[in-house]
């Protein structure tokens, strides 16, 4: 996370989101459970002799009842303590429930000799560490990962003990336990198979790396989420200042944009000519709704000729065209853009005029020069921007368009540079006439300006 987007509150909401996630992980997860143990007590009830079903029925029915206390306290600020009880209760019920001889059988050991042979416990408690998966949380994994590997150290110690027991071996008193238990263990999973010491090894290290790779899968997949989150945000704050064909390629570069950097751009700025009288005695809302109609109008035109909407200023707006990265036709479009936002005024004025609104004019200056490009503001509230003496000259032309009675004021510069770029043509160029030079407040040179008149663009 950057420190901009930790400012602004992302790091806040994509743990709020990853919290959310979590919460509904239990939700799913409930609910997976509650069809997975009906699945597997049908089964039981076929697959399982008479006096087996009712060890397994009851160990799915304990199992059932726990998930629904986890999902009934999953908002509850108790709910992770409830989750850690109940993950210890599920696993030791698999382990119970798998272990426990069956009821009145002639000879208990035998059913101990044919789980480890099958390896029964290892692999429900392998079943139930990938379903903890669904969970969206990584701390749920490991630790049922981790009780079920105390699960199976204890399964060894249970059945050492049951089958001394069986055996007549008194292991309490053995002077040599482990090779008495290891001789226990050689008989259960048979001669041919592997040594004790593996078989027991061997199932603690594929336990320890299911629960890493699970852990490391769910892990990677709320970084997944973060980075989709992050980059939207960013994508969305970029949208704000760039047309759409740039924000893709804008959203994965590695520039620093708060740093100021230098370049050739054309500024635009346009604004409502006449706003206070035109909005004079309006109620607020009325006001408000203008100024949304107007500035998405002009956003529209902008983003249309790949122009960066450098920002709202009341009922005016300031775009530039040539950043972050300059382009041969930065003034074709900056000028063709101007030419646009007259032509859709005029569209809107169409519609006003029917409804007996009145007509809206604006004016649009445009001139080209080095800007300087960076990030401006309070470390809480920075804006991308243009600042210099090109900026304030566009400014001071789109306002010289009222005493000229035209809708476009563009220095001569610019429109010298978009006819040698070979993209602005004679119908284009047609719009405009010399003026000549004129004093620009604030500035010590006059500029050689050209003017589009009002009467010279009409509706396409």
């Amino acid at each position: 996370m950057t420190p901009a987007l930790t400012q602004d509150g992302a790091v806040s909401r994509l743990r709020l989101r990853l919290q959310e996630e979590e919460h509904n992980g239990l939700a799913f997860a409930f609910r997976f459970r509650l069809i997975a143990l009906g699945i597997v007590a049908v089964w039981l009830l076929f697959a399982a002799g008479p006096a087996r079903v009712g060890i397994g029925v009851g160990a799915c029915v304990t199992m059932m009842a726990s998930a629904w206390i986890v999902y009934a306290l999953r908002s509850s600020p108790q709910a992770r303590a409830v989750q850690l009880a109940v993950t210890v209760l599920d696993v030791t019920v698999i382990t119970i429930g798998t272990l426990v001889p069956i009821p009145g059988a002639p000879d208990n050991g035998l059913w101990l000799e044919q789980v480890f042979g099958r390896r029964s416990l290892f692999l429900y408690l392998v079943i139930y560490l990938t379903a903890s998966a669904l969970s969206y949380s990584v701390r749920t994994v490991i630790l049922t990962g981790a009780a079920s590997l105390v699960a199976l150290i204890g399964s060894f110690i249970w059945t050492a003990l049951d089958q001394a027991r069986a055996y007549g071996i008194d292991l309490a008193g053995a002077v040599d336990l482990w090779p008495m238990a290891r001789g226990i263990f050689a008989r259960l999973i048979g001669p041919g198979f592997v040594t004790p010491e593996a078989f027991l090894i061997q199932q603690l290290i594929f336990m320890t790396l299911c629960t890493g790779f699970i852990a490391i899968a769910v892990w990677r997949a709320r970084a997944h989420l973060g980075r989709t989150l992050s980059a939207e945000s960013e994508r969305n704050n970029l949208a704000r200042y760039f047309s759409p064909n740039l924000v893709d390629r804008l959203a994965g570069a590695e520039n620093d944009f708060e740093a100021g950097r230098e370049s050739k751009a054309t500024v635009l700025f346009v604004d409502v000519v006449g706003f206070t009288r035109l909005m004079e005695g309006q109620p607020p809302q009325q006001t408000i709704n203008f100024l949304r109609v107007f500035h998405q109008r002009m956003a529209e035109c902008i983003f249309a000729h790949g122009g960066t909407l450098d920002k709202f200023i009341g009922d005016g707006v300031m775009a530039t065209f040539g950043t972050p990265d300059a382009q041969p036709d930065d003034e074709t479009r900056a000028l063709r853009c101007a030419l646009d936002m007259v032509r859709s005024v005029e569209a809107w004025n169409r519609g006003r005029r029917t409804r007996g609104l009145p007509a809206v004019r604006i004016a649009v200056g445009v001139h080209v020069g080095p800007v300087l490009m960076g990030a401006i503001g309070s470390p809480n509230r920075l804006e991308y921007s243009a600042v210099g003496d090109t900026v304030n000259v566009a400014s001071r032309l789109e306002h010289l368009a009222r005493a000229h009675d035209a809708a476009i004021v563009a220095s001569a510069e610019t429109l010298a540079a978009a006819v040698n770029s070979g993209g602005f043509g004679a119908a284009d160029s047609k719009h405009f006439r010399p003026v000549g030079a004129v004093q620009v407040p604030g500035r010590g040179e006059p500029v050689e300006v050209f003017v589009v008149p009002i009467s010279n663009v009409t509706a396409r």
